[in-house]
């Protein structure tokens, strides 16, 4: 949980650029809901020029609006977003979840294109700051783009595993490997070993008298 001045981060959005949004919620404070501007650098926020609203559907409509503007200008993508294409129909009302986390920028296309380098194609799509569930995604018959953080995210866990059972699966076959060589080298050396002393001179035995 991410607390600025006693405010709970709710929702916020990052851009590549390394500028971003915030909505807070103070139940305590005299505007109980705050949209903030924010700066990122190693991994610290630095909040400033907030907007400080009474409800919670007033600072969802702030917070959108500021993303939305901010693009517009600066046309800069989010980091850490979630996007979800439209491939069945134009996005309308009720053809698409509405969460806590969104949606934060809505785009429709004039026609049924192709995206993702020509994967599928869309009549548009929607930004979320947190992942639906694969139910929301089945329900509005929305597609996630492969570069979502979760994706990626699986991706990479399935990566590193494959990588690690490869690893492990060779470093068994050299401990093979290593333990058959150790034997022949063992054998051989016995062989050895076995021809050497078949080929020493016997001592000759000597006579005792009495």
């Amino acid at each position: 949980m991410k607390i600025n001045r006693g405010y709970e981060i709710k929702r916020s959005v990052l851009f590549e650029n390394d500028t971003g949004f915030a909505l807070g919620h103070n139940p305590k404070a005299p505007n109980p809901f705050v949209t903030w501007k924010f700066n990122e650098e190693n991994g610290r926020k630095d909040y400033y020029w907030g907007h400080y609203k009474n409800d919670l559907e007033t600072a969802t409509r702030d917070y959108e609006i500021r993303i939305a503007e901010y693009q517009g200008q600066y046309k800069v993508s989010e980091k850490g977003a979630y996007k979800y294409y439209s491939t069945q129909r134009p996005v309308d009302i009720n053809t698409f979840p509405k969460t806590e986390n969104g949606p934060i920028r809505i785009a429709n296309f004039d026609v049924r294109e192709s995206v993702e380098s020509g994967s599928f194609k869309a009549w548009g799509f929607l930004i979320y700051d947190a992942p639906l569930t694969e139910k929301q995604i089945a329900d509005y018959e929305l597609r996630a783009a492969p570069d979502n953080p979760d994706i990626l995210k699986d991706f990479e866990k399935v990566v590193t595993e494959a990588v690690c059972e490869e690893i492990d699966a060779e470093f068994a076959e050299e401990q093979k490997t290593s333990i058959y060589e150790q034997m022949e080298k063992g054998a051989v050396q016995a062989a050895k070993d076995n021809a050497a002393r078949q080929t020493l001179p016997k001592k000759k035995e000597q006579d005792i008298s009495d």
